[in-house]
């Protein structure tokens, strides 16, 4: 039986807990598309949790599990088989930019075919990031019926074992109706998203995958569980959907036996604030 935490401990997890919640906060209300930290207990299924914002309902299927954090803190997924979740709305890529940015680390590159993240229209599969499919390095599949000339894989071999901000950026092409698909990747968890942004893609794919829309998130993949995932975040601005990515990297993991406590210390401070938001507005 594990032993109760200190007050210290809690604050200190309650500390960073409420730093997500202000970075997520903060950042929403300036446009951010939607969050996925995946700061859930060690050890449980990804299937049934519901944190993060804009989606509409909890993920559901498959065997991605919660295991202890990247990037040196934290929780992350642990990519099994596919687990799939539903925005709060239908996005399009049509004459905006928008960018998706995560944390991501391998303990190997050549243990399947493929893992990563997938945006669906319904049950169809409109973009792939992660590892995809035989690249055995970081990478996208556009799914532009293009075949392999849809995948595209970044231009270094990345370590095992090294966590690594990942980047992909859906802008507006220069040829009407389509969508450019930029990745960038580092292990510069600390450099300016804009400067990171600014400087060569790692990977394209330019003027060939069509415009098109997407409901659906989902995390899949057959790497025996050597991927894990974590800050998932989406904003048509760079620097917003980065903050919530590395933010995770110095997020506590949430010990199961703690968790109770952490969150009704959490929820107690965002009921305080949202009284005091709303006396201010009666004021």
């Amino acid at each position: 039986m594990n032993a109760p935490k200190s007050i210290a401990a809690l604050i200190r997890e309650l500390t960073m807990a409420c730093a997500i919640v202000a970075t997520v906060s903060g950042s929403a209300r300036a446009g951010l598309i939607f969050t996925e930290t995946f700061q859930y207990p060690i050890g449980s299924n990804l299937a049934g949790q519901n944190g993060g914002t804009g989606f509409s309902g909890a993920w559901s299927g498959g065997d991605s599990t919660i295991v202890a954090g990247i990037g040196g803190a934290g929780s992350a997924v642990q990519v099994g088989s596919q687990s799939l979740r539903s925005l709060s709305a239908t996005v399009s890529t049509s004459g905006k930019s928008t960018y998706f940015t995560y944390l991501m680390s391998a303990s190997n590159f050549t243990g399947g075919n493929y893992t990563g993240i997938s945006l669906w229209n319904d049950s169809n599969e409109q973009m792939f990031f992660g590892i995809p499919w035989n690249a055995q390095k970081f990478g996208f599949d556009a799914h532009g019926g293009n075949g392999a000339a849809d995948i595209k894989s970044i231009d270094f071999t990345p370590s095992p074992n090294t966590t690594y901000l990942v980047a992909v950026g859906l802008v507006p092409s220069a040829t009407a109706g389509k969508v450019d698909v930029k990745m960038w990747a580092t292990s510069n968890l600390s450099i300016d998203p804009n400067t990171l942004v600014a400087g060569s893609a790692n990977a394209s794919l330019i003027g060939s995958r069509n415009d098109f829309s997407y409901n659906k998130v989902s995390v899949a993949g057959n790497y025996a569980g050597s991927l894990k995932v974590s800050g998932l975040a989406s904003s048509p601005n760079i620097s917003e959907a980065a903050s919530v990515s590395v933010a995770v990297a110095s997020v506590p993991e949430i010990d199961p036996a703690g968790f109770g406590s952490v969150a009704a210390l959490l929820t107690g401070v965002l009921g305080l604030i949202e009284r005091r938001r709303m006396n201010a507005k009666a004021a």
